[in-house]
């Protein structure tokens, strides 16, 4: 759904991130069959990760169906059997009282009703479809493209987002975005071919269902493609360049917008989307620049059948069972059926299941224990500030306040309530028409921020998501719900194990506030570089060349080393954050239990292909280097464990990185 877009542009770069490709050889350490030699725990000195683990990295599979598989995916698996078993529950209630429950049941009984499927037909939609072919030219494309979005909840070649101004955190801004790939990203355009396979089988059978023959449909369906992937060339690369932010903050009057999209009529392109302002945010110039070349009339055939794929891509699975066909390998035996019903149900009521998962999750003891823990790694933090030797009295008022200032949203938004109504089936309606009521209200539900100032307390990420967030552009932290299950954070494991774990979650993300890319947001989170005093900027950039070089040497299988450049910030924020949680003791046996908790959260059997793309272009460093680099910068790490200079994570104490 498009708010879990949205949580990723308001968190930028800065949340917890895992990656994959596809199979190869396994990463850690190869499995030995009986006439081999018995892989050996490694040395605590030689690789705390590895000997932590050893039990889990010599002995874990990586499923057939994967290539990297580790705690945060038992996160998301326990996740996923907790949000069926709430689904059913819902669905088998005679009566719910509540009105999420009422709604996932409706929602849930209207996808397994597949004759009501049937019958309803595809007329909701086939409206729009025909109003995209009926289009002559790019002029009449553009209020279509306009009704897509406030009537269905679809973007295509332009997409909007209203987001927090950058240079006024109080205030709203209309922001154009990169335009809708069906879930791709650039690098699936560019460095892997899967973002065109994806978009090309797509807009393939999209056409085929729409009765278009099949050698004309893979004929129209490869122009797509082409189109895309120049546009995909022209896109900034994603990256952390500590200019990146500036770079997408591209302020255009309603003039200026007009001369970027100098093929069409740029007054005409808002009243279509339904937005009346008089400045812009670009945030890719170079992209919009080269989608204007394609909104002529000229590429009107590809840019209808991009519309219709992007509208496929959102509601197929809300068709009757003979179009999801079309678009599907799913099976339609019963079982399959009441799992794939839960699936959709999630998918369009996701801050509704949200909700309930939240409901279920946050009990008063994990509520109460989690908030301990977020009170004493803000009293932790703050003590770090005060005691940094490298920030001037000034510039440590200034973070503090920015610390104070900071607001945590832990668990899930109880102050939620949908946007929109389900029609039930009793009083005619159906899952076509209420997916795109829903689709349709998120929309409106956004436009309407323009008319507000920003609200801090405003919830942009899932309680569900299985990551945290840092928005600088608000100044706050997010620790959804799905971080808060047992599998991740159990008050059986103990406080300073749950430390290491969750800890290092909340306090890593608590830290993104003071790294390269957030040191440049004030309280409030307004984009302001010069707020800290410049000479205290100086000592800091001359600590980030140092946490540059640092990784740059950390080589990971003994062969490939970490772009210490690329991967700063979160670098930044993974060693401020063990900083702050192991300030909270100095006794060895609670720091022993942080280490290990340290070491298990990031536990993760990979491939070496994960790896190598990973170290290509991944703004986070692999889950190896986020436990041993980090902790050989830690002085208390030494003491406890007795680390000497002949072990291979000794580093001298002037070459440990201290963020604080």
């Amino acid at each position: 759904m498009r708010k879990r877009l949205l949580a990723v542009l308001l968190a930028m770069t800065y949340v917890l991130s895992f990656s994959s490709c596809s199979p190869e050889e396994p990463l850690v350490p190869e499995f030995k069959s009986e006439e081999t030699e018995e892989a050996q725990r490694p040395e605590i000195g030689e690789n705390y990760y590895g000997y932590v683990n050893f039990d889990y990295l010599s002995e874990g599979q990586i499923p057939y169906d994967k290539t990297s598989f580790g705690t945060f995916d038992h996160i998301q698996e326990e996740l996923e059997n907790d949000i069926s078993d709430i689904i059913k529950q819902c669905a088998e209630k005679d009566a719910p009282s509540d009105v999420f429950e009422k709604y996932v049941k409706e929602i849930y009984e209207q996808y397994m009703n597949t004759e009501a499927r049937e019958a309803a037909g595809t007329n909701a939609l086939m409206v729009l479809v025909a109003k995209v072919e009926g289009c002559k030219t790019v002029d009449e494309f553009v209020d279509i493209m306009g009704e897509m979005y406030q009537q269905y909840g679809v973007s295509s070649m332009v997409r909007f987002y209203v987001l927090p101004d950058m240079h006024d955190a109080t205030e709203y801004a209309l922001t154009i975005y990169n335009l809708n790939t069906c879930g791709n990203m650039k690098e699936n355009f560019t460095k892997t071919d899967a973002g065109q396979e994806q978009v090309g089988d797509l807009t393939r059978d999209t056409l085929i269902a729409l009765k278009v023959d099949e050698t004309e449909a893979r004929k129209r369906a490869e122009n797509v493609v082409k189109m895309l992937n120049d546009i995909m060339v022209a896109t900034m690369d994603s990256s952390d360049d500590p200019t990146l932010i500036e770079k997408h903050y591209n302020p255009y009057s309603k003039e200026e917008l007009g001369e970027l999209y100098s093929n069409i009529d740029t007054n005409k392109l808002l009243q279509a989307f339904g937005y009346d302002v008089d400045r812009i945010i670009v945030h890719d110039v170079s992209q919009t620049e080269k989608v204007n070349e394609y909104l002529t009339d000229e590429h009107l055939r590809e840019l209808k059948d991009y519309a219709l794929a992007c509208t496929m891509y959102q509601y197929s699975s809300s068709l009757p069972p003979s179009y999801m066909e079309k678009f599907s390998d799913k099976k339609n035996d019963l079982k399959e059926m009441e799992k794939n019903a839960k699936i959709y149900v999630n998918n369009l009521l996701d801050d509704e299941v949200g909700v309930l998962y939240g409901r279920y999750i946050c009990t008063d003891e994990v509520m109460s224990s989690a908030e301990k823990m977020l009170s004493d790694l803000k009293n932790s933090c703050r003590d770090r500030i005060n005691e940094s030797e490298r920030l001037s009295d000034d510039s440590k008022s200034k973070l503090l306040e920015k610390l104070d200032n900071m607001i945590f949203l832990l668990g899930y938004n109880k102050d939620y309530t949908s946007p929109f109504e389900i029609t039930p089936a009793k009083d005619g309606g159906n899952l076509l028409q209420n997916a795109i009521a829903v689709n349709a209200a998120e929309i409106h539900s956004e436009m309407h921020l323009l008319t507000h100032k920003t609200d801090r307390n405003t919830w942009g990420m899932l309680s569900t998501t299985v990551n945290a967030v840092y928005n600088p552009n608000v100044n706050t932290v997010t620790i959804p719900a799905a971080m808060l299950s047992k599998a991740f954070y159990d008050p059986d494991f103990g406080e300073f194990k749950n430390l290491g774990m969750l800890g290092y979650v909340i306090a890593h993300e608590m830290n993104h506030a003071f790294d390269s890319n957030g040191i440049k947001f004030d309280k409030n989170g307004t984009l302001s570089p010069d707020w800290i005093d410049e000479k205290d900027i100086e000592k800091y950039e001359t600590l980030q060349e140092e946490a540059i070089e640092y990784y740059s040497s950390y080589k990971i299988l003994d062969i490939y080393n970490i772009k210490g450049d690329l991967t700063l910030s979160e670098n930044l924020a993974d060693l401020g954050a063990v900083q702050c949680i192991v300030g909270i003791t100095d006794d060895k046996e609670e720091l022993e239990q942080i280490f290990e908790g340290v070491a298990t959260g990031w536990a993760t059997l990979m491939v070496v292909s994960d790896v190598v793309m990973q170290l290509s272009g991944d703004v986070h460093s692999p889950n190896e280097a986020r436990v041993n680099a980090v902790l050989s910068s830690v002085d208390k790490f030494y003491k406890v464990y007795d680390i000497k200079e002949t072990d291979k994570m000794y580093v001298a104490p002037e070459d440990r990185i201290k963020v604080w």
